[in-house]
């Protein structure tokens, strides 16, 4: 299996220091697995020479590119563009930092890609929220309706409805434990960790989402859609989620924001 994980540091180092710890030891418990690993560094801080260090001492492939504060996905698609030719991958990961995979990661994956169908685009593993108490998939279950997103517009132009609406978010994490059997399909996976299989490629799927921030998983539901592949749930693929190491030192008023951007995008690119 040749599998590459593309992932993008905000300021934060140390999550991304035990992410890395988490996938040496899952690969030195691995057999018959090639792994790249692209740390795409977005930070305003730089601590490029500790990375670089911990970097150099994995026993699998690793690149490190410093780069302007791009975003989210435009920063995973200068990490892709770093890897050449995507189809010669058998799985290409993005992921965020502030999570750890867990010591079986590998093993799980492995057994997954020999055996996943031509009509899955996304493998979406178990992503176990240590604040919320829940596996972060599905994120959403259902293609939501236009009237839906924007009424999600205006709760984010609301910083006051936006508090009810997170408080809400995380019971909601907490009630779909176990709604989902392994090989279940659903619209969007959670963007923490999103899994594309060799297929997403083939079909045409891209990954140049132009948003800063937000509604990355509605973008590859729609590519997924559009080129006729599925999200599929395979939670033998566990990750653990140490919840928005990133983001959670952003202001509201500027994550709120980057929600209605965002929104506004898939509003007017796929429900138009």
């Amino acid at each position: 299996m040749k599998v590459a994980i593309v992932c993008v540091c905000y300021n934060a180092y140390d999550h991304l220091l035990s992410f890395t710890e988490s996938l040496k030891t899952s690969f030195s418990l691995s057999n018959d697995v090639d792994f790249t690993l692209v740390v795409v560094d977005n930070s305003t801080n730089s601590a490029e020479q500790q990375v670089r260090a911990a970097l150099g001492e994995a026993s699998f492939k690793t690149q490190y590119l410093k780069s302007e504060n791009v975003g989210y996905f435009p920063a995973f698609k200068k990490g892709a563009d770093l890897l050449g030719p995507l189809l010669d991958f058998d799985c290409i990961a993005v992921s965020n930092v502030d999570l750890t995979v867990r010591s079986d990661f590998f093993e799980a994956l492995n057994v997954q890609i020999q055996k996943v169908s031509d009509s899955v685009g996304i493998i979406a593993p178990a992503i176990l929220s240590k604040g919320r108490g829940g596996d972060l998939n599905p994120k959403t279950l259902f293609r939501p309706t236009r009237f839906s997103l924007m009424k999600n517009i205006f709760i984010f132009k609301r910083l006051w409805l936006l508090k009810i609406y997170r408080k809400l978010s995380d019971l909601k994490v907490k009630s779909t434990i176990g709604s989902l059997a392994p090989g279940d399909s659903f619209y969007s996976p959670h963007g923490s960790f999103i899994l594309f299989t060799k297929q997403y490629f083939a079909r045409g799927g891209s990954v140049d989402y132009p948003q800063f921030l937000f509604g990355e998983e509605d973008f590859v539901a729609e590519q997924c859609r559009m080129v006729g592949l599925k999200v599929q749930y395979q939670p033998s693929i566990t990750i653990v989620d140490d919840d928005h190491g990133s983001t959670s030192r952003e202001k509201l008023e500027f994550i709120a924001n980057e929600h209605v951007k965002s929104l506004k995008y898939i509003v007017d690119t796929y429900h138009s």
